[in-house]
Order: structure tokens, then C-alpha cells, then sequence
């Protein structure tokens, strides 16, 4: 089996990353996405296989993400709201 790595970065880094990867010869190795991109395709692909929008997907996952901290987190500033 053939694998494929895929690095992670924060938007701001991507360029950076991608430049180094570049610099050390590894960039055809490696997939360097940032995880903003990399959570949208993710939503955008449960969205389509259920047929339904974006932003509702993007709700659920929110809805389930905050019932969850509720349950284990005594800081409830870390809850996202979706506007």
C-alpha cells in the first residue's frame, strides 16, 4: 500500500510550509493543506452525501461539539456559536 502524507497547517502557515517543503525537496512527498480548508471539504462532503446545505451541517457539528464540552468542561468559553 502506497501512502500519502498529508501535513495539517494552520491557514496562516500554509505558504510557509509549502515554501520549506518546496526548499528541502519534499513537497511532490507530502499534501500540505490548511485545517480551515481541510474541516470546509469535510463539511462540504457530509453535506452532499446527506443532501442537505452547508451551514446546516456546519450547525449539527457545533450543536454536537458544545452538548459534548457541556458534558466534560468546566470552561464554557471554549463553546462556538455559529452567526
Amino acid at each position: 500500500m502506497d501512502l500519502h502524507p498529508i501535513l495539517l497547517i494552520p491557514g496562516e502557515q500554509e505558504n510557509k510550509a509549502k515554501v520549506l517543503a518546496q526548499d528541502e525537496g519534499i513537497d511532490r512527498e507530502l499534501t500540505i493543506i490548511s485545517i480551515e480548508n481541510f474541516v470546509a471539504l469535510n463539511i462540504i462532503e457530509l453535506a452532499t452525501e446527506e443532501s442537505k446545505d452547508f451551514f446546516s451541517v456546519l450547525q449539527e457539528i457545533v450543536h454536537i461539539y458544545n452538548k459534548r464540552l457541556t458534558e466534560v468542561e468546566t470552561d464554557l468559553s471554549l463553546q462556538i456559536q455559529v452567526r
